[in-house]
């Protein structure tokens, strides 16, 4: 099963004294430390009333939401719960995942402040991932958001068996019809139902500029920089559906060539023309599945270039096991 948390104002709620101690445990000079600490507690706050600023407000914990440090001090603090959690594993308290029999086990993925933890749909495993957790939050201050936060069970988890695991973590909701990072949480089942939201949210925006008279130049930045940029991380993981590829293009060229919405405008030009260079006679667009292809590539180039890493030995000891299942 997996157990994915979020944090409440995960950057908020940083102490300061715990930052200071992990650098120092993991090695950084004391001169380091300084420099870093005084970088974090020099923030102060003012508030807008009326327009004009108010206040004094001196913090005692937390980093500076935007600031580029505080994304690398946050992973910094992170290694705290990794350090417990990797306790528990050698302990044989927690059982790691495994996408197949001879890849390498995963116990947790991270990032910012969702996270997701794996272990068997037991209570006594549960137990000691929630321990590991809230003595993790205690020290640094983090605090799960049990209302954000879900559980994702195996199909063959009983009925009661799952409300005992929801009992005993505090988490009520069921996952697998929600994202992570984006993605949808149960990659299963048809690939048009599962990625048709990527369609909604391009029309949604496209919807709410059809009332705006922008010029050509307008319409192509936003094109550009907002309409095809929407898909990009789905597509860096996933092969997309023709159908959904397709349905994203025929809503901007209508937005392209509509002067006056939500009439439709006349095609003075095919979808496949716009999208050739401007040295071609186009205008530069991207050919959506063919991006979509490039960055698959892209990310192939990667396994191949980086063999070690923890994706590529998951998927190639996946890839060899279900070849081997095949064979026999």
């Amino acid at each position: 099963m997996a157990i994915k948390t979020v944090m409440s104002k995960a950057y908020d709620r940083m102490e300061w004294y715990f930052i200071e101690a992990v650098m120092r445990k993991m090695g950084f000079s004391e001169v380091w430390i300084e420099w870093i600490m005084r970088c974090v507690t020099s923030v102060k706050y003012q508030v807008l009333m009326n327009g004009e600023p108010r206040g004094h407000i001196v913090p005692e914990r937390g980093l500076r939401q935007g600031d580029l440090l505080s994304p690398s001090i946050f992973i910094l603090c992170t290694e705290a719960l990794v350090s417990l959690l990797s306790q528990a594993e050698n302990q044989g308290k927690i059982t790691e995942m495994r996408a197949a029999r001879a890849s390498p086990p995963v116990s947790h993925l991270l990032f910012a402040d969702n996270s997701l933890f794996f272990c068997k749909a037991e209570p006594r495993e549960c137990e000691e991932v929630m321990k590991v957790v809230r003595k993790y939050g205690q020290t640094s201050g983090q605090c799960i958001n049990f209302d954000k936060s879900s559980l994702l069970f195996g199909k063959r988890i009983l009925v009661n068996d799952r409300q005992q695991i929801k009992d005993i973590l505090g988490i009520q909701n069921e996952g697998g019809i929600g994202s992570y990072l984006g993605i949808p949480e149960d990659i299963s089942g048809s690939k048009y139902k599962l990625f048709v939201f990527l369609k909604e949210k391009l029309l949604h925006r496209v919807n709410g500029w059809t009332g705006r008279w922008l010029s050509k130049g307008g319409k192509e930045v936003l094109i550009n920089s907002i309409l095809l940029a929407l898909p990009t991380y789905v597509m860096s993981s996933f092969l997309l559906p023709l159908e959904i590829c397709e349905n994203p293009a025929s809503a901007i060229a209508q937005f392209w060539w509509s002067s006056n919405p939500p009439k439709r405008g006349i095609y003075w030009a095919t979808w496949d023309k716009m999208c050739k260079p401007r040295e071609e006679g186009g205008i530069g667009f991207r050919m959506i599945h063919e991006f979509n292809l490039a960055l698959l590539a892209k990310q192939l180039w990667r396994l191949t270039q980086f063999p070690d890493s923890l994706v590529a030995r998951v998927l190639s000891m996946d890839s060899i096991s279900a070849s081997k299942t095949g064979s026999s």
